[in-house]
């Protein structure tokens, strides 16, 4: 994982939309105002956590919802 250098946020890679959408440059242009990425071994705490939970895009209660309507659809 890697750290935003201008806002401290961690992501799988920096990228452009990040640096758009949050501060308004180019990936280059941020790297070369506040320095390179990085490299974060993120501890399994409850920040982490959180995090892996607000960035999935399916949840375990989307996948165990629709294993429970399969079920029953039998």
């Amino acid at each position: 994982m890697f750290q935003c250098p201008a806002c401290g946020e961690l992501l799988e890679a920096l990228t452009n939309v990040h640096c758009r959408t949050h501060h308004h440059a180019s990936r280059t242009e941020l790297i070369a105002r506040y320095g390179t990425p990085k490299y974060v071994i993120p501890a399994v705490n409850r920040d982490v956590q959180r995090w892996i939970r607000d960035v999935q895009v399916i949840k375990r209660l989307d996948f165990d919802l629709a294993q429970a309507a399969a079920r029953n659809q039998r």
